[in-house]
């Protein structure tokens, strides 16, 4: 573990926010497993927690106009969660390319009605659900020869979530991705594509719950958010896995991957802004970490929770993440 002085943490954040990830890039290096992992759970924190309407008389969606316009105060606390809560984003963009050790991995995803609801309640958390459908394609390059190129069909991602009460610090998750990749070039020596029916489950435990917002917010305000640790099970499971498995032992009936991985220290400031997105127009804080390094989220009152999310990294010829995403619709009132 490394230990940063704080006068070198406060002059010089994107420093350290660089060396941060190329020391990540590092350990990645290692182990492509640990580049899955990372990715996969990158892409579920990120999907999860994406996180203006109001309710008719029947409780449906209303889907408030674009130029309406949201007030509320800029001194706010956690929201208070009902049970049927729940919020409708559109994530246009998911693309995540890792190039190291000569093998070359990339997806380019979007996610359609992607739903957080609260589902029920315990004495300290809150029960969620998340669900949504997924398209895009996936590329895979071994530097050895074997390349793989496909497109997703039929795909959803469904699941669940313990989120604290006191902070929404995710607890617990298992996410769900269901669906087909049809193959248009694999190892195989096949001249057609091959439909690759296929079920991932990822499962995490935070040992520590970090929130991602920093509660109470106001605008001005600045501060770190700790480095915590979580532990991840990944499951993939396919029909096509379990036929190659009976002509060829060694191709596993399934694959799982059980790891635990870091969580690092985020440095994050708050601004007071008015933001637009397909819900409505929303006064917001905008959120961003390493001053605008990592990209920035917006959370505004009113909607209480996350309406728009903007993540952009990238490590020249080694690692790109982008990631767009905003809130369709939502039957929270405040």
């Amino acid at each position: 573990m490394v230990i940063l002085a704080p006068d070198i943490y406060k002059n010089d954040n994107r420093y350290i926010f660089k060396s941060c990830i190329h020391y990540q890039i590092k350990k990645w290096g290692k182990d492509m497993k640990s580049k899955i992992v990372g990715i996969l759970v990158c892409m579920m924190l990120l999907t999860t927690f994406l996180t203006v309407a109001t309710n008719d008389d029947k409780g449906e969606l209303i889907k408030i106009s674009h130029t309406e316009l949201n007030k509320s105060s800029f001194d706010d606390d956690v929201p208070i969660w009902e049970n049927e809560d729940l919020w409708e984003y559109d994530i246009d963009t998911c693309q995540i390319q890792v190039n190291m050790s000569g093998q070359f991995m990339g997806l380019d995803l979007s996610m359609d009605n992607f739903i957080l609801k609260v589902e029920g309640t315990t004495a300290t958390s809150y029960q969620m659900s998340v669900s949504g459908r997924i398209k895009g394609t996936l590329k895979y390059d071994d530097g050895a020869g074997t390349t793989i190129n496909g497109s997703l069909f039929f795909t959803s991602i469904f699941g669940s979530l313990l989120m604290r009460q006191t902070d929404l610090a995710v607890e617990e998750t298992i996410i769900t991705i269901r669906g087909i990749a049809l193959l248009t070039e694999h190892p195989l020596p096949l001249s057609f594509p091959i439909p690759f029916p296929a079920t991932i489950t990822v499962k995490t435990v935070h040992t520590t719950p970090r929130p991602i917002l920093d509660f109470p917010l106001f605008d001005g305000k600045s501060g770190i958010l700790p480095e915590t640790f979580m532990s991840v099970n990944i499951k993939l499971e396919s029909i096509v896995l379990k036929i190659l498995h009976i002509f060829i032992a060694d191709i596993p009936e399934e694959i799982i991957l059980d790891t635990e991985m870091d969580v690092p220290v985020l440095q994050y400031s708050a601004t007071a802004e008015e933001v637009t997105v397909k819900a409505g127009i929303y006064d917001a804080y905008n959120i961003v970490f390493f001053e605008g390094l990592f990209g920035s989220i917006y959370y505004a009152p009113v909607a209480g929770n996350v309406v728009k999310v903007e993540a952009n990294m990238d490590v020249p010829d080694q690692l790109m993440v982008a990631f767009n995403g905003e809130l369709k619709n939502t039957n929270y009132l405040p």
